[in-house]
């Protein structure tokens, strides 16, 4: 791999259709509740009012990670010039369609990345992101055979 690599984040189509969907099950299942109306319609409310939390949640949270040489990650945060240093922290999960990894920020913060196979530009973006946080940054892939 030629460093540094630079990946640019987008919304996933797959985890916004997997929070729609979740949505729509549950409002068939307030819809078959025998319940009273308003109990139903209050539920009902509560369910999408959630879907949309959890809708806005998806929104990443940075707009493009730098991957460097000897395991240093940097990521572009929307309204900050450049690139700031966020090490991963460890109990990050690399799986062949999704990668969910914890970023401590140089302000303190944490930035929770959450990346499928269509949240980046191209498969091998995917592939060298996935790559690098299991063999230079040190992650730990889950045994899954167990």
């Amino acid at each position: 791999m030629q460093f540094p690599i630079v990946c640019g984040l987008h919304r996933s189509r797959l985890l916004d259709a997997g929070v729609a969907i979740v949505a729509l099950l549950a409002t068939a299942a307030i819809i078959a509740f025998p319940g009273a109306s308003w109990l139903r319609l209050l539920l009902g409310v509560a369910a999408w009012g959630l879907a949309a939390l959890a809708w806005r949640g998806l929104t990443p949270a940075i707009t493009a990670i730098r991957l460097e040489r000897h395991g240093e990650v940097f990521v572009e945060v929307p309204g900050q010039a450049g690139f700031c240093h966020a090490p991963p922290e460890p109990g990050g999960i690399v799986h062949p369609w999704l990668t969910a990894v914890r970023l401590k920020t140089e302000a303190g913060g944490h930035i929770a990345l959450i990346v499928t196979v269509d949240s980046l530009a191209g498969q091998d973006d995917f592939r060298r992101l996935r790559m690098f946080l299991r063999w230079q940054a040190g992650l730990k892939v889950p045994d899954v055979a167990a």
